[in-house]
């Protein structure tokens, strides 16, 4: 961990991105939380049943900018850690079959991320709650198409074993 390093946790809902990046306690790694939680909850409390079915772009708009936000965020740690990236974006739109804005294409191929993990749909802990409305075969879907997005912008994914948040977190800093 000598160089400055940007790190994106992805994977379909449901898969342990957000326990493990929670149980990250190291003073050279800063950690971004998940930014769609709080924009569900926020079109929630509107009264928006399904934020990304109901409004697929206005939702994705203002997903991409916060965590192309976070992307430029400067911080003195030596790796971010983020819990999903701005190509989950694109992947979640052309997942639904809907159009993907050039602008966030563009941006998509000039800002990458050093090493791309990938939380495989894992039923046995998969839940669902007030802001994750998906089934779990949504969950294979989006997966896919999380893969299929990062790959076509040039980054390598590393899948996640199934295991305890210990031998995940243990996997990922040994593919550093």
């Amino acid at each position: 961990m000598l160089e400055h390093k940007r790190i994106v946790l992805t994977g379909g809902p449901s898969s342990g991105k957000t326990s493990l990046l929670n149980h990250i306690q190291h003073p050279d790694i800063h950690c971004f939380e998940e930014v769609s939680r709080g924009v569900i909850s926020k079109a929630l409390a509107k009264g928006t049943t399904q934020p990304f079915l109901d409004n697929p772009l206005g939702f994705s708009e203002a997903l991409f900018e916060r965590r192309l936000h976070d992307y430029f965020e400067d911080k003195k740690n030596k790796m971010h850690v983020y819990d999903r990236g701005i190509h989950d974006v694109v992947a979640y739109l052309n997942a639904i079959g809907d159009e993907v804005p050039c602008g966030m294409l563009n941006d998509c191929s000039t800002y990458c991320y050093d090493a791309v993990f990938v939380f495989p749909p894992w039923e046995a802990i998969f839940t669902q709650d007030a802001e994750r409305m998906e089934v779990f075969e949504e969950a294979i879907h989006f997966h896919k198409a999380l893969l299929e997005t990062y790959t076509h912008f040039g980054m390598q994914c590393i899948e996640v074993p199934k295991s305890s948040i210990e031998e995940r977190f243990r996997f990922i800093l040994d593919h550093l």
